[in-house]
């Protein structure tokens, strides 16, 4: 729980701890979310793009150290949600965190601006919406706003009590609200994940644990099939979709001014736009359409797109035989934060220990019969381990592929585009090309003043500390291109690392986006991928 004074307030440790309930509990109930999905179009991702869109908000503001400000925990949380944000739902729930960040304060977050963030939340996603539709998470979050602002008491408990249970009742009656709703059964997918981080919030503000929300879901299957451009291998699908539309994002670094012209330019060619920032200048760009190529080239004409997704959509009512086979990641990997983070996304992690063979075995042998499996081996089972794994009885009723990831860097960007929606093959080949298309460098601190620098299995010795290593080591790896590195910083590695590189990276190659992790358990080293 946040420190409390007399009103009531939660500091920045009890606001990172209210954000990593909500991202936890969205991925408990993401399926369950899935199903609600009926509306804009009916393609069962709301529960899974909230869910990583919340993540990738919580990964932003893990990278700040344990002694920091409300308000610097809310800005890390919306310009993570912005850059991570996941089709129609995440995008608005971006800018739920941007008026968090709006109204935050370094002293704490109060019961009056929490009022005042709800207020704002809903004027940023009535604007960041092409058309704004009642019986949504619009309509959730308006009368949660009402019932914030109606309480006048200044005790944070009470007002957050207030908005959960508010938002509870305007959940129970988006059917009555909304024809496709109706017709389903269902209340708004949108609007169950806000109830979700709202009683959440109530949760880590002491105002009690408030019942989950009735759902109610149809049975039925919707599939997303996803194929994400990317420079460093990767599928690249047609810019046309004449079968069908598709979901394109991509992020713009645009001023303000910019922003209603660049919705104006792309609206009229598809729906379900929205366009959401962090009030930094950073805006992610959600359309539905069936011709992605005239959107970027219309973008264009603002600025330079960067982080280009592109999902085919593709909405089934029903399975032609009513079979499901399960899929499964398995990544191995140590305990530590990397482990917590592949879990947050949905794979199932295993402790390679001493034996990784054993354990690899031990976790499949636990997967149900029938299952398919995706093994992500991330560098810590050797070949001859594989190959053993091949012929184990235990895989007589299980299918299992390898994805070659010689690293964690290259089992991260593969699992990135894990799509279980489509064949196990197609799936396993897109993430074999993923991770084939990162290039690793692996820096080892020897002493303070002397660091190793590891490419292609070639190591260098520098007389120098890390973070000049570090940068020494992403400079070579960028002389073959790339838009993305990512850094995963080890035990005891210099806070001042990412800092120092992100600096870096502004004067020598302005265009490359850094993502930061922590990564416990590697040791005093940094691992370094580019793609």
């Amino acid at each position: 729980m946040g420190d409390m004074s007399v009103r009531g307030t939660i500091d920045g440790a009890g606001l990172k701890r209210w954000a990593r309930r909500s991202a936890a509990t969205l991925e408990q109930r993401r399926e369950e979310i899935n199903a609600l999905n009926v509306f804009p179009v009916p393609d069962s991702d709301t529960g899974s793009n909230m869910a990583a869109t919340m993540s990738a908000a919580v990964a932003a503001a893990d990278q700040l150290d344990d002694e920091v400000t409300a308000d610097q925990v809310a800005i890390a949380l919306s310009t993570g949600a912005v850059r991570g944000a996941r089709g129609n739902s995440g995008t608005v729930l971006s800018q739920v965190l941007r008026a968090l960040a709006a109204t935050a304060r370094p002293g704490g977050i109060c019961g009056e601006q929490v009022s005042d963030a709800l207020t704002t939340a809903v004027d940023l996603v009535d604007r960041a919406l092409a058309e704004p539709v009642e019986g949504t998470i619009l309509t959730v979050l308006r009368q949660a706003a009402v019932a914030a602002t109606a309480n006048d008491s200044g005790d944070l408990a009470s007002i957050v009590d207030d908005a959960a249970t508010a938002a509870r009742t305007a959940l129970a009656e988006t059917p009555s609200q909304l024809e496709a709703l109706r017709e389903a059964g269902v209340v708004d997918a949108g609007g169950a994940g806000l109830v979700v981080m709202l009683d959440a919030l109530a949760e880590e503000v002491g105002a009690g644990a408030p019942p989950s929300p009735d759902i109610v879901s149809p049975e039925r299957e919707s599939r997303v099939v996803e194929q994400q451009i990317t420079s460093g291998g990767g599928a690249v699908i047609s810019p046309r979709n004449d079968d069908g539309e598709l979901e394109v994002m991509f992020l713009m670094t645009i001023s303000d001014d910019k922003v209603n012209r660049l919705s104006d330019a792309i609206s009229s060619l598809g729906n379900s736009l929205v366009v959401g920032g962090d009030g930094q200048g950073n805006h992610m760009v959600h359309i539905h359409t069936t011709d992605a190529g005239a959107v970027i080239e219309r973008a264009l004409d603002f600025g330079r797109p960067s982080g280009i997704r592109i999902e085919i959509l593709e909405q089934h009512h029903g399975s032609e035989d009513g079979e499901h086979t399960d899929r499964v990641v398995l990544a191995v990997i140590r305990p530590g934060q990397l482990a917590d983070l592949f879990r947050n996304y949905g794979a199932v992690t295993v402790d390679p220990g001493d034996e990784p063979y054993d354990a690899v075995e031990y976790a499949i042998g636990r997967l149900d019969r029938g299952s398919e499996i995706i093994l992500l081996p991330n560098g810590n089972v050797g070949y001859g381990d594989l190959e053993q794994l091949e012929h184990s009885s235990v895989i007589d009723d299980r299918e299992l592929t390898v994805v070659d990831c010689s690293t964690v860097v290259h089992g991260m960007a593969a699992f990135a585009v894990h799509a279980p929606e489509v064949s196990l093959a197609a799936d396993a080949y897109r993430m074999s090309l993923a991770a084939s298309g990162v290039r690793a460098a692996d820096v080892f601190r020897r002493t303070e003043a002397v660091s190793v620098v590891t490419i292609d299995g070639v190591d260098t010795v520098l007389n120098c500390d890390i973070p000049v290593a570090v940068a020494g080591a992403v400079d070579r790896l960028l002389e073959s291109g790339g838009e993305l590195v990512t850094l995963l910083l080890g035990d005891d590695t210099d806070p001042d690392c990412a800092d120092l590189l992100r600096g870096h990276l502004r004067e020598a190659a302005p265009t490359v986006e850094l993502s930061t992790y922590s990564a416990d358990g590697i040791g005093p080293r940094v691992l370094i991928g580019v793609e």
